[in-house]
């Protein structure tokens, strides 16, 4: 494998057979996808908020991991697709993917637009009957959540939709999805809920009891709150790795006028919430913990290749630290060619006794090509 920097010109390199493009949303355009088919068979790729991780740290612009023979090969399905239609284009183009394969994916990398990834994840649950392989990857985004986000593959860029890869390879593809966030002290139980909408808490206004969780810290104005709920989101506990919980984590998004609280994540009546605490410094420490528990016992053997998702509204939280995201995971996987994308909602599987692919905030996943 090896990263490119799409705005210079191709210098006789050899054609690749597939390349993954992150892109900051003001370089996505006609030209990055054709510069991109230029250089590969397949392309794919999404925009990132602010910048896009690589080797040197988070840069502007337009890069792509090109995979080359004896790497992982890589088929891929693209849909424009809005909320209604996105379970049976999920199902169709997983089906479509292992139909190429010829046979069932080890890893998926996912990436849509966000607003619908619940749906695409049960779409691609109903192609492989409840089994599906572990997916990864996260929902485009551009620098101000204005909608400029994309998500392309071969020559098309969707402005609604997304794009499905599956990859098959003899030597193993490691994942990990982490949080980076411990539990608080305060927690509630969802009493009503629609969505990505809680209006009760424990039978009281969900924003009202956030807000008490929080010390009275976001007023009784209602609006946007993300910036001031980065550090301290609900986290629900999927499963457990002995008596460790882990946790899926929702960033609070609006409070609205009804006394609702808004997600970036579904929720349903009777989950457990619980509000979590991070900090700048664990936000960072988490990057290498990705890898950490994507390669597990083969910590230290060599990688072909990496891509790392980390989410934009972390990146907003940490401010100019976010170039050393970059180089911490460099680092970690023995500086192997990466790349990596600042997302709006991040997907992975929580692997255990029965793995299952999750959508979250807030969170940080990882690809390791061994």
């Amino acid at each position: 494998m090896r990263l490119v920097d799409l705005s210079v010109a191709a210098s006789g390199a050899s054609r690749a057979r597939w390349a993954l493009v992150y892109s900051t949303s003001d370089a996505a355009s006609a030209a990055l996808a054709t510069s991109a088919r230029t250089r590969a068979d397949v392309v794919l790729g999404c925009t990132s908020s602010g910048g896009v991780f690589t080797p040197r740290g988070f840069e502007r612009g337009a890069f792509a991991l090109l995979g080359d023979e004896g790497d992982p090969t890589v088929e891929i399905a693209g849909r424009a697709c809005n909320a209604a239609a996105a379970r049976r284009s999920a199902r169709d183009a997983a089906q479509q993917i292992v139909k190429r394969l010829g046979r069932k994916p080890d890893a998926l990398l996912l990436h849509a637009t966000p607003g619908f990834e619940e749906r695409l994840i049960e779409g691609v649950d109903d192609a492989f009957e409840g089994a599906a392989p572990p997916m990864y990857g996260g929902s485009a985004a551009d620098d101000d959540l204005s909608g400029q986000w994309r998500v392309l593959h071969g020559s098309t860029i969707e402005r609604e939709g997304f794009v499905l890869a599956g990859f098959a390879s003899s030597a193993p593809i490691h994942g990990s999805f982490v949080s980076g966030y411990v539990p608080g002290r305060q927690r509630g139980t969802v009493t009503r809920a629609a969505g990505r909408v809680v209006y009760e808490i424990d039978r009281r206004p969900a924003a009202e009891v956030y807000d008490e969780w929080r010390g009275g810290e976001l007023g009784h104005e209602p609006g946007v709150v993300l910036a001031k709920t980065t550090l301290h989101p609900l986290g629900r506990v999927i499963d457990r790795v002995g008596n460790l919980p882990r946790h899926l984590l929702s960033h609070p998004h609006e409070v609205r006028s009804d006394g609702a609280l808004t997600l970036f994540t579904e929720v349903a009546t009777g989950d457990e919430l619980v509000m979590m605490i991070g900090s700048r410094g664990s936000l960072m420490d988490r990057t290498e913990q990705a890898v950490s528990r994507a390669l597990g016992s083969e910590r230290g053997r060599a990688l072909r290749g990496g891509v790392l998702v980390y989410c934009g509204g972390c990146v907003m939280a940490i401010g100019d630290a976010a170039r050393e995201v970059g180089t911490l995971y460099s680092r970690a996987i023995g500086g192997a060619p990466f790349i990596g994308a600042a997302t709006f909602g991040e997907i992975g599987c929580f692997t255990g006794p029965t793995p299952t692919n999750r959508h979250g905030n807030l969170m940080c996943d990882t690809l390791l090509f061994a």
